[in-house]
């Protein structure tokens, strides 16, 4: 790795301002001034220094299961709405990504991370990782909407129909989904394909990991065995 791109990691800034850094600051590497951006170095062997004191570059993969409060985009960007990214308190930010978007208005699982294998596998159709939803409709959900849903249903603009769901009734308007693929706004396609129109959704879980121990808006690390058992 470039000298000029740790020290844009490990400060959190950009390239001009790493370069601008080596030329008015103090940068060592094992115990030697550098002021070339183009030196390379090794970030798991090499001591690099700013004035004295250690920078550290963290380049392990971090994953994280978030528990998204309504009105948040699934974005860096603030379109019209906050970004969930604006709730993790950790370096880097930029560099995160999530495994499966929620729209603004749902609430739920999301699960966010910088490894982009992992985050494609997760989101892969071929993979059939479960996602478990709470739906609140508009209008009754009767049996017959049930049995479609359950053998698969045809969505607007899409020749392909969705995989067989599992469909749970909680009450005339409510019930658990779960479904095995990722759709664009696939629940609400749905519903809308059987003649009803939803007015709350919520995901709490993917696959083996779910919300357990998060209140709205926080986070937490996934577990070893989450991050390799989701895509058992």
């Amino acid at each position: 790795m470039r000298l000029d791109q740790y020290l844009q990691k490990s400060c959190e800034i950009s390239r001009k301002e790493a370069r601008d850094l080596l030329k008015r600051e103090s940068v060592t590497i094992n115990g030697e001034r550098e002021r070339q951006g183009k030196r390379v170095i090794d970030p798991n062997s090499d001591l690099v220094e700013l004035n004295g004191e250690r920078l550290i570059f963290e380049t392990s993969p971090r994953y994280f299961a978030l528990y998204k409060p309504s009105g948040y985009v699934s974005s860096h960007r603030d379109d019209g709405h906050p970004s969930l990214f604006r709730l993790l308190d950790e370096p880097r930010v930029m560099e995160l990504h999530i495994a499966g978007r929620l729209d603004a208005d749902t609430t739920g699982l999301t699960l966010i991370t910088d490894d982009g294998d992992w985050s494609h596998k997760v989101a892969h159709p071929n993979r059939k990782i479960n996602k478990r939803y709470r739906v609140t409709l508009e209008n009754p959900l009767t049996e017959l909407m049930i049995k479609s849903l359950e053998m698969g249903v045809l969505l607007r603009n899409d020749p392909t129909p969705t995989l067989p769901a599992t469909v749970e009734k909680l009450g005339d308007t409510e019930c658990y989904l779960t479904i095995s693929e990722g759709r664009y706004h696939q629940v609400k396609r749905m519903m809308a394909a059987v003649g009803n129109l939803v007015v709350t959704l919520h995901r709490y879980r993917v696959g083996i990991i779910d919300l357990e121990g998060l209140s709205v808006g926080e986070y937490r690390p996934l577990t070893n065995d989450e991050i390799e058992g989701i895509l058992a």
